[in-house]
């Protein structure tokens, strides 16, 4: 499938989710074994439970079909405790929290860095390691997600 397509196919549910207070975290189309599979990741600031995840899979499902996108599974779930982080607000909002960013061969530093994000902008997040603090610029980061603490 080509990526603009995806991308039209993900505002669309960005939209619908909106409409139920729910956030639209991230969503894959890959292959999982011999089927292709759609997943969608939301959140809400009540947490996700399956009746949200059935709402939100009725709500987007429909919209979804008038696409041209084929898949075998759809599914739509919570972003777990390892919860990647992508958008802006997303870095905003977890500042203070742990995370772990891995980052390209190009960056000059650590492929992985697990600390606290201290601060972020649209060009940079301040994560603090127990060594030192880092000031990574969002290029150079291939992964970020949340680290839960065990």
């Amino acid at each position: 499938m080509d990526k603009s397509a995806l991308k039209e196919i993900e505002k669309t549910v960005e939209k619908i989710l909106q409409e139920m207070n729910t956030e639209l975290v991230a969503m894959e189309y890959v292959r999982d074994h011999k089927s292709l599979v759609l997943r969608i990741f939301i959140d809400n600031e009540n947490g996700v439970d399956m009746e949200l995840c059935t709402r939100a899979t009725k709500a987007v499902k429909a919209k979804i079909d008038e696409t041209d996108i084929s898949y075998d599974q759809l599914e739509v779930s919570s972003p777990g405790l390892d919860r990647v982080l992508k958008k802006d607000k997303d870095f905003i909002r977890f500042q203070g929290h742990q995370v772990k960013i891995k980052t390209p061969k190009e960056f000059e530093g650590p492929r992985t860095i697990v600390g606290i994000l201290e601060a972020a902008d649209e060009n940079h997040i301040k994560l603090k390691t127990d060594e030192k603090t880092f000031d990574i610029p969002r290029q150079y980061i291939t992964s970020a997600r949340l680290k839960p603490e065990v």
